[in-house]
């Protein structure tokens, strides 16, 4: 009788710490990039615009130098959502054979007259057209990201291809001026702030952009797996209901001081770093709402298709789910 009684205890401790675990909030678990181009890390600090942070789910952005890492975490259940360029979804579905979906927007190059990548050399390098570059090395942040495939657009146009006509090489955002003015790579991918503060110092020439390379691209958006997505729908949708309110507050010219400093205290850089461009048309568009343009998705993967970035096309819509978002704007005001 009394191990009875002991086993009852313990079951009754155990069934309620079930209930105490499943009344937590869900953590998501979401890669980002360089911010702000991946501007979700910001989205969570401004805590007063949130409504469901540390209730039904709790943000916690993670940081990968690019897709291809996060394409791999996604894989190893290492993360349940994560940013991703349009090869890195086509190469998940296509050779990881990952169940994605496009759940939100975060950047597109070139929309409504807003910034993209620029593809920059020195002024005295006597390179002043794409063709120029036959024989040359080329930077970009990381192989096979929406960089890189532009680039490879542009030299397509030119007439010239990878390996054969020209060398390709990996640098990070952040050390991609230096190695230009140190002559060790003779053209750079730049994109703000690191695009603005090489021009403030003079001595450096625009090439050409993404938006010549590929007209208007859905460079960067967010991708879960879709077995995260179905089994956490109401938490879900109320992390999507705080990432589009917030969206709205950083988007609003009335907040911009304030988001302005938010962004510099998270990256540790002074504001006047952010001052010039953040959160205006010379910065990445980003959709109010963070509805993703499915149709520049699909034009951008048959294009990557057409490079031979990628075996095959997908279908971009099979391998989306804005229905989170859809629940957002009805919710909001």
């Amino acid at each position: 009788m009394k191990a009875l009684r002991a086993f009852l205890v313990v079951a009754a401790l155990l069934a309620l710490a079930g209930e105490a675990a499943a009344g937590e909030p869900l953590k998501v678990r979401i890669g980002y990039g360089e911010a702000p181009a991946t501007i979700t890390p910001l989205l969570f600090l401004k805590k007063e615009v949130l409504r469901h942070h540390g209730k039904s789910y709790v943000a916690d952005p993670i940081y990968f130098r690019g897709t291809t890492a996060t394409l791999q975490a996604l894989g190893a259940k290492e993360l349940d959502m994560a940013y991703m360029s349009p090869a890195g979804l086509a190469h998940g579905v296509l050779n990881a054979k990952l169940d994605l979906k496009v759940v939100s927007d975060l950047a597109q190059w070139g929309t409504a007259g807003y910034h993209g990548p620029v593809y920059m050399v020195l002024e005295d390098s006597g390179i002043r057209t794409p063709a120029d570059l036959k024989g040359k090395v080329l930077a970009v942040n990381v192989f096979g990201a929406g960089v890189h495939l532009a680039l490879t657009a542009m030299m397509k146009k030119a007439g010239l291809n990878e390996k054969a006509d020209y060398t390709v090489v990996e640098v990070r955002f952040p050390a991609m001026e230096a190695t230009l003015r140190e002559k060790k790579v003779d053209l750079i991918s730049a994109i703000p702030p690191f695009y603005y503060q090489a021009k403030a110092r003079g001595g450096v020439r625009d090439l050409f952009t993404s938006r010549d390379a590929m007209g208007s691209v859905q460079a960067l958006f967010n991708v879960a797996r879709s077995e995260f997505l179905q089994a956490h729908r109401a938490a879900v949708a109320d992390f999507f209901e705080d990432y589009q309110r917030a969206l709205r507050w950083f988007l609003d010219p009335a907040n911009r001081a304030e988001a302005l400093q938010i962004t510099a205290n998270f990256l540790k850089r002074p504001v006047n770093v952010f001052e010039g461009w953040a959160f205006t048309p010379k910065d990445y568009y980003r959709d109010p709402g963070a509805m993703p343009d499915l149709e520049a998705l699909q034009r951008n993967i048959d294009q990557s298709v057409e490079l031979g970035a990628l075996p095959r096309r997908i279908e971009v819509k099979e391998h989306a789910d804005v229905s989170f978002l859809q629940e957002a704007r009805r919710r909001l005001p």
